[in-house]
């Protein structure tokens, strides 16, 4: 069985990873991906590179490939490239649930206990095709979009080989999703990366730790300059009769603590746009003015 892989960003990146390697892959085709800070397409290279995989890049071809018996689909945000019978997507929600863009830092931001991946058929609707298979996993936080990728990578490649051992044994057995039972998730843009100090320190972490690398990261401003949180971590709360989120309190261990809409976080690690340490010389601040 011949293969061909369409891989994009750092969820195309961790299925190429992980892919077995007893599988006979014609090409992998993937393309630059905007908005991480890492560059996803010079790893999927290099990854071509060493297993000796045909690499090409998404500009150098006009619709499907014609030399794979199975295209698989992982991280890709072009599925108007593609209506072949052949292709499998790999979506990274438990479908109906969460279709659309960035489902895992979406799930996590609501405190989703468990993330999962589909495989399904394309179709024209958004993440709607019959389903092949799913794979859940079970999560618990704190937890970072790093992380949740891995175990997604993990899951990704599992079930690709559990599908495509099926399919040597014949055409796959699909189900079609439930409309009734779906939701949705939006495409976020840089306005989504900042913080609401209104919000609970459990929410305003989960939301640092899933906007995290290899994303651009969670931001505020602090004395009118853009600064980004990369770490946090909760903090027991005080009493405050007047209770004013983004306000800084001082903590005896260095970096202050952020007064939440309810507890409160000790930043544990902030940058500037540049990638300059930030370091917090005055609490007579607030974050996010």
């Amino acid at each position: 069985m011949k293969i061909a892989l369409l891989v994009a960003g750092p969820k195309g990146l961790n299925f190429l990873e992980r892919f077995p390697r007893r599988f006979e892959v014609t090409q992998v085709i993937s393309y630059a991906s905007r908005g991480f800070q890492l560059d996803t397409c010079a790893a999927i290279r290099e990854i071509c590179r060493s297993r000796g995989y045909a690499y090409v890049d998404r500009r150098e071809f006009l619709g499907p490939p014609d030399n794979g018996d199975v295209i698989l689909l992982a991280g890709w945000q072009h599925l108007e490239d593609f209506a072949s019978k052949n292709a499998i997507v790999f979506h990274d929600s438990l479908l109906p649930q969460l279709r659309g863009f960035n489902p895992t830092v979406t799930a996590m931001i609501a405190g989703a206990t468990q993330l999962g991946v589909t495989a399904f058929a394309p179709g024209s609707e958004v993440d709607a095709g019959p389903i092949y298979g799913q794979e859940a996993i079970a999560v618990a936080y704190p937890l970072t979009i790093l992380k949740a990728y891995e175990y997604l990578g993990i899951a990704y490649a599992a079930l690709a080989e559990r599908l495509l051992d099926e399919i040597s044994h014949g055409p796959l057995p699909f189900r079609e999703q439930d409309f009734s039972a779906a939701t949705y998730s939006l495409l976020r843009d840089e306005d989504d990366y900042w913080i609401d100090w209104s919000a609970s320190a459990a929410q305003i972490r989960r939301f640092v730790d899933a906007v995290g690398w290899p994303y651009l990261g969670a931001k505020t401003t602090m004395g009118g300059r853009v600064i980004r949180i990369v770490r946090v971590e909760e903090a027991p709360d005080l009493t405050f009769p007047l209770r004013q989120h983004g306000k800084l309190w001082p903590s005896s261990g260095g970096n202050p603590f952020v007064i939440c809409g309810y507890g409160m976080l000790n930043i544990l690690e902030a940058h500037d746009e540049n990638g300059k340490p930030v370091t917090f010389n005055a609490i007579r601040l607030r974050l996010g003015k």
